[in-house]
């Protein structure tokens, strides 16, 4: 399994690797400029904005990809899916700590799957739960990847 993240704060790097150690997984980073927050948070405005990534390309059909949740768009995840969403079933793992979360998921829902992924599922990861409960996230992240 090839479980792809992205992360500025290390929250979906963690859950990355809970996924690997639990389904012996495969972990990748998608690298991109190292901006400070405010930069980050500046793009995070712009819809459907890309930066430049860095990352291995997958080489198998199904991947998972953890990423937080940001204002609108996540730039180099929305960058990810434009290179290797096509062709792909895809799992994403958004971790949160505001609001407008389903919004978001279902926009990344509809971006995968117009940048050709076969599947596209989302499952919703409240950053305090990740730090103050995270045998109950670990749970609930083996059944959302056992779930077809």
């Amino acid at each position: 399994m090839e479980i792809y993240y992205y992360t500025f704060t290390g929250n979906s790097r963690r859950i990355a690797e809970i996924l690997a150690s639990e389904f012996d997984g495969e972990v990748r980073e998608i690298k991109s400029y190292k901006l400070p927050y405010i930069l980050w948070l500046i793009l995070s405005f712009i819809p459907y904005l890309g930066v430049k990534i860095d990352t291995q390309p997958p080489s198998g059909s199904e991947i998972v990809l953890c990423f937080p949740k940001w204002t609108l768009n996540c730039p180099p995840v929305t960058a990810f899916f434009r290179k290797y969403a096509d062709g792909k079933k895809i799992k994403m793992v958004i971790c949160y700590g505001g609001f407008d979360e389903k919004r978001y998921a279902e926009f990344y829902l509809k971006f995968a799957i117009k940048y050709g992924a076969l599947t596209a599922d989302t499952m919703l990861v409240k950053r305090r739960e990740l730090k103050e409960n995270e045998e109950a996230v670990k749970k609930k992240l083996i059944d959302f990847l056992k779930s077809n």
